[in-house]
Protein backbone atom coordinates (compact mmCIF):
# COMPACT_ATOMS: atom_id res chain seq x y z
CA UNK A 1 0.00 0.00 0.00
CA UNK A 2 1.37 3.43 -0.98
CA UNK A 3 1.90 5.87 1.89
CA UNK A 4 -0.61 8.69 1.57
CA UNK A 5 1.09 11.96 0.63
CA UNK A 6 4.58 10.47 0.87
CA UNK A 7 7.58 12.42 -0.39
CA UNK A 8 9.83 10.73 -2.95
CA UNK A 9 13.61 11.20 -2.86
CA UNK A 10 13.65 11.80 -6.62
CA UNK A 11 11.21 14.66 -6.03
CA UNK A 12 13.49 16.43 -3.54
CA UNK A 13 15.18 18.44 -6.27
CA UNK A 14 14.82 22.17 -6.87
CA UNK A 15 12.66 22.84 -3.83
CA UNK A 16 12.45 25.73 -1.37
CA UNK A 17 12.76 25.71 2.40
CA UNK A 18 10.80 28.35 4.26
CA UNK A 19 12.56 29.16 7.54
CA UNK A 20 11.10 31.33 10.27
CA UNK A 21 13.30 34.21 9.04
CA UNK A 22 13.96 33.56 5.33
CA UNK A 23 13.21 31.40 2.29
CA UNK A 24 16.04 29.58 0.50
CA UNK A 25 16.28 27.73 -2.81
CA UNK A 26 17.55 24.17 -2.42
CA UNK A 27 19.07 22.27 -5.29
CA UNK A 28 19.06 18.85 -3.59
CA UNK A 29 17.75 17.67 -0.22
CA UNK A 30 18.94 14.32 1.14
CA UNK A 31 17.21 12.85 4.19
CA UNK A 32 19.72 10.87 6.26
CA UNK A 33 18.15 7.68 7.64
CA UNK A 34 19.13 5.64 10.69
CA UNK A 35 18.66 1.89 11.18
CA UNK A 36 15.18 2.47 12.69
CA UNK A 37 14.07 4.16 9.43
CA UNK A 38 14.01 7.57 11.17
CA UNK A 39 15.42 10.80 9.68
CA UNK A 40 17.45 12.68 12.32
CA UNK A 41 18.64 15.34 9.84
CA UNK A 42 18.89 16.23 6.15
CA UNK A 43 21.79 17.31 3.99
CA UNK A 44 20.93 20.40 1.97
CA UNK A 45 22.73 21.41 -1.23
CA UNK A 46 22.02 25.07 -1.93
CA UNK A 47 23.89 24.91 -5.24
CA UNK A 48 26.69 27.18 -4.01
CA UNK A 49 29.20 26.40 -1.33
CA UNK A 50 29.47 23.26 0.73
CA UNK A 51 26.42 21.13 1.58
CA UNK A 52 24.83 21.95 4.91
CA UNK A 53 23.01 19.97 7.60
CA UNK A 54 19.58 20.83 8.93
CA UNK A 55 17.53 19.15 11.64
CA UNK A 56 13.78 18.67 11.18
CA UNK A 57 10.90 18.60 11.51
CA UNK A 58 9.46 19.90 8.27
CA UNK A 59 5.99 20.48 6.95
CA UNK A 60 5.29 20.08 3.25
CA UNK A 61 3.63 23.02 1.50
CA UNK A 62 3.39 22.09 -2.21
CA UNK A 63 6.95 22.48 -3.55
CA UNK A 64 8.27 23.99 -0.34
CA UNK A 65 9.19 22.70 3.06
CA UNK A 66 8.46 24.77 6.12
CA UNK A 67 10.41 24.67 9.36
CA UNK A 68 10.30 26.67 12.57
CA UNK A 69 14.10 26.83 12.50
CA UNK A 70 16.03 29.89 11.40
CA UNK A 71 18.27 29.92 8.32
CA UNK A 72 21.33 30.30 10.55
CA UNK A 73 20.49 26.87 12.04
CA UNK A 74 22.03 25.38 8.87
CA UNK A 75 25.44 24.01 9.81
CA UNK A 76 28.42 22.52 8.00
CA UNK A 77 28.48 18.79 7.34
CA UNK A 78 31.70 18.57 9.35
CA UNK A 79 29.56 19.31 12.44
CA UNK A 80 28.46 15.64 12.28
CA UNK A 81 31.23 13.46 13.75
CA UNK A 82 32.65 11.35 10.94
CA UNK A 83 32.20 8.12 12.92
CA UNK A 84 28.48 8.91 13.37
CA UNK A 85 27.96 9.03 9.60
CA UNK A 86 28.65 5.28 9.58
CA UNK A 87 25.32 4.74 11.38
CA UNK A 88 23.22 6.16 8.54
CA UNK A 89 22.16 5.65 4.92
CA UNK A 90 20.94 8.03 2.26
CA UNK A 91 19.92 7.68 -1.39
CA UNK A 92 21.66 9.88 -3.95
CA UNK A 93 21.03 8.43 -7.43
CA UNK A 94 22.82 11.45 -8.97
CA UNK A 95 25.99 11.04 -6.86
CA UNK A 96 25.92 14.77 -6.11
CA UNK A 97 28.78 14.48 -3.64
CA UNK A 98 31.17 13.79 -6.54
CA UNK A 99 31.01 17.52 -7.35
CA UNK A 100 31.21 18.85 -3.78
CA UNK A 101 33.93 21.32 -2.93
CA UNK A 102 34.83 23.09 0.27
CA UNK A 103 34.38 19.98 2.44
CA UNK A 104 37.10 17.86 4.02
CA UNK A 105 37.56 14.82 1.75
CA UNK A 106 37.10 12.42 4.70
CA UNK A 107 33.50 13.60 5.11
CA UNK A 108 32.82 13.26 1.39
CA UNK A 109 34.11 9.66 1.48
CA UNK A 110 32.02 8.98 4.61
CA UNK A 111 28.89 10.25 2.83
CA UNK A 112 29.72 8.13 -0.27
CA UNK A 113 29.85 5.10 2.03
CA UNK A 114 26.25 5.73 3.16
CA UNK A 115 24.77 5.99 -0.35
CA UNK A 116 22.49 3.03 -1.10
CA UNK A 117 22.33 3.82 -4.84
CA UNK A 118 24.25 0.60 -5.54
CA UNK A 119 22.99 -2.93 -6.23
CA UNK A 120 22.45 -5.11 -3.16
CA UNK A 121 21.60 -8.76 -2.53
CA UNK A 122 18.45 -9.68 -0.61
CA UNK A 123 16.68 -13.03 -0.52
CA UNK A 124 19.16 -14.51 -3.01
CA UNK A 125 18.42 -11.86 -5.68
CA UNK A 126 20.15 -8.69 -6.74
CA UNK A 127 18.14 -5.49 -6.27
CA UNK A 128 18.65 -1.85 -7.14
CA UNK A 129 16.95 0.97 -5.24
CA UNK A 130 14.72 3.03 -7.53
CA UNK A 131 13.34 5.52 -4.99
CA UNK A 132 12.72 6.16 -1.30
CA UNK A 133 9.36 7.35 0.01
CA UNK A 134 9.35 9.45 3.18
CA UNK A 135 6.60 10.75 5.43
CA UNK A 136 5.38 14.24 4.54
CA UNK A 137 7.25 15.64 7.56
CA UNK A 138 10.49 14.00 6.34
CA UNK A 139 10.90 12.44 9.78
CA UNK A 140 10.85 8.77 8.68
CA UNK A 141 11.39 6.52 5.70
CA UNK A 142 8.23 4.61 4.85
CA UNK A 143 9.13 2.58 1.76
CA UNK A 144 12.01 1.57 -0.45
CA UNK A 145 11.10 0.95 -4.07
CA UNK A 146 13.57 -1.40 -5.71
CA UNK A 147 13.94 -3.37 -8.87
CA UNK A 148 14.94 -7.05 -8.94
CA UNK A 149 16.25 -8.07 -12.33
CA UNK A 150 15.01 -6.18 -15.36
CA UNK A 151 11.30 -5.82 -14.65
CA UNK A 152 10.32 -7.04 -11.18
CA UNK A 153 9.36 -4.21 -8.84
CA UNK A 154 9.85 -4.84 -5.12
CA UNK A 155 8.76 -2.69 -2.18
CA UNK A 156 10.45 -2.90 1.21
CA UNK A 157 8.91 -1.58 4.44
CA UNK A 158 10.40 -1.20 7.92
CA UNK A 159 11.41 -4.63 9.17
CA UNK A 160 11.71 -6.15 5.68
CA UNK A 161 15.38 -5.33 5.25
CA UNK A 162 18.25 -4.08 7.42
CA UNK A 163 19.04 -0.62 6.05
CA UNK A 164 22.74 -0.60 6.91
CA UNK A 165 23.21 -3.81 4.89
CA UNK A 166 22.23 -1.91 1.72
CA UNK A 167 25.35 0.29 1.83
CA UNK A 168 28.20 -0.48 -0.55
CA UNK A 169 30.88 -2.83 0.69
CA UNK A 170 34.18 -1.11 1.55
CA UNK A 171 35.81 -2.83 -1.43
CA UNK A 172 33.19 -1.37 -3.79
CA UNK A 173 33.98 2.07 -2.39
CA UNK A 174 37.66 1.62 -3.15
CA UNK A 175 36.79 0.43 -6.69
CA UNK A 176 34.55 3.48 -7.16
CA UNK A 177 37.41 5.72 -6.07
CA UNK A 178 39.75 3.95 -8.54
CA UNK A 179 37.28 4.35 -11.42
CA UNK A 180 36.81 8.06 -10.67
CA UNK A 181 40.58 8.58 -10.48
CA UNK A 182 41.13 6.71 -13.76
CA UNK A 183 38.46 8.82 -15.49
CA UNK A 184 40.13 11.99 -14.22
CA UNK A 185 43.41 10.97 -15.85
Amino acid sequence: MRPEGGVRQRGLVDRRIVFSDAERDVRYLFPIVDRRWRVPFVIVDLGVGAPLVLDGPFRVDRFRFRTALRSNDLRRIESIPIEELGQFVHYDPWWVFRRVTGVDRRWIEAVFATNIAVPFRHGGRMHKVRDLIFSTELDRLEEIEAKAGLFRAVTFHPGDVELLSLRPAPRAQSNLRTVRTAKAL
